[in-house]
């Protein structure tokens, strides 16, 4: 195989690999659910659990070209675009959409004066107290943090890929509690109780962060590269999974609600919580998305996805479908989803076997082919 030595060559191969492979495709399935429309492939998402000491070399598995270019930002954005080339090792669906959470969850963190740890996946290298967060001035939406690094890959990208073929994301920000909790610890739980008047103002201040970053963000990816589905924003619950439904209506849900009012909808990652799922989806209008599956090891348990939807019901709501799929079962748990998509057209697939290590690939690609092969049979 030749190897990629320019950036133009890595775009018409990746392009070229969509084209003969149209089920790999993402972007198109996630459209298709957002509008409500029946779509061709399944776009489902099969992958074992990334374990640190897993040392395993997977052998026979398809070779990507190598990419051979002197460093620079584009041999950079090659290697980043052939990269996302990876999944369909797996058979699972390429995204053509370059997110904007440069760091991951953390991105946003060092705007109000926190590092990030690489050592512990750039989670806050450390938290800060409530008190000294509100002494510090508020942060600039545009130029505090890594906003800088953020809008120099919105310009590199595009400067060198052309319009229209891919897209760029501002999807998962993170939600004002989340925030809250790994920046201030402990302290988030105790003082909504204890210093009620200071931990509004601090979620008020973590909440016009987020609106107004999404706005800068907005306008600096312009209306040709965002990618659609994300213009709605997505509220990540995970740490309101640590707190009751109570606790969060009284104090975590209006500055949810500014977050919904502002932008007119909004996608919720609940985590799993069956709280989080029915709080979110009861009391924030125009939900668009949410999430539902089995989940193992959860703080508060996980909602079934029979009780997901039947709390939708008619509703326009996309559902994404997580689930840990149980040993021995895998095809039988991921057909009986399939299935549900006769009557439920908004509904993307998406698991992860807990059980499943590097040796076990060629096992889940030879489930991938079946439960395909099943697709196609029933609604191809």
């Amino acid at each position: 195989m030749e190897s990629i030595t320019s950036l133009p060559a890595a775009v018409q191969y990746f392009l070229e690999m969509l084209q003969q492979h149209p089920e790999w495709d993402m972007v198109v399935a996630e459209q298709a659910v957002a509008q409500g429309k029946r779509r061709r492939y399944p776009a489902l998402t099969i992958n074992h659990l990334v374990d640190p000491d897993d040392t395993f070399t997977p052998s026979g598995e398809m070779v990507l070209p190598e990419v051979r270019m002197s460093p620079g930002p584009e041999s950079k954005l090659a290697y980043e675009i052939i990269g996302k080339l990876e999944t369909i090792k797996m058979l699972n669906p390429v995204n053509r959409v370059f997110g904007m959470l440069i760091q991951g969850p953390g991105t946003f963190y060092p705007s109000f004066g926190i590092p990030l740890n690489p050592e512990a996946q750039n989670s806050p290298a450390f938290t800060r107290s409530m008190e000294i967060m509100l002494r510090d001035p508020v942060p600039d939406p545009v130029t505090s943090g890594l906003l800088p690094q953020i809008r120099d890959k919105i310009i590199n990208l595009k400067a060198h890929l052309p319009v229209g073929e891919f897209k760029i994301a501002m999807r998962h920000i993170p939600g004002p509690f989340n925030m809250a909790h790994d920046m201030i610890g402990e302290e988030a739980m105790l003082a909504p109780i204890d210093a009620p008047e200071q931990f509004s103002r601090l979620m008020e201040r973590i909440t016009t962060f987020l609106i107004e970053t999404r706005h800068v963000l907005h306008d600096w990816i312009g209306e040709d590269w965002l990618y659609g589905v994300d213009r709605v924003p997505t509220i990540s619950e995970c740490s309101v999974n640590l707190v009751s439904r109570e606790f969060y209506e009284e104090h975590i849900l209006p500055h949810d609600r500014r977050i919904v009012h502002a932008f007119g909808e909004a996608r919720i990652h609940p985590c799993s919580g069956p709280h989080v799922f029915h709080a979110t989806l009861e009391n924030l209008p125009n939900v668009t998305y949410t999430e539902a599956g089995f989940i193992a090891k959860t703080a508060a348990g996980s909602i079934s996805v029979d009780e997901a939807l039947a709390a939708i019901g008619n509703k326009p709501i996309t559902l994404h479908i997580g689930h840990e799929p149980p040993e021995g079962g895998e095809y039988e748990c991921i057909r009986r989803d399939l299935d549900r998509y006769d009557e439920h057209p908004r509904l993307l697939f998406g698991y992860t076997g807990m059980h499943w290590r590097k040796k076990d690939r060629p096992l889940i690609r030879d489930l991938h082919q079946r439960l395909d092969a099943y697709w196609v049979e029933k609604f191809g």
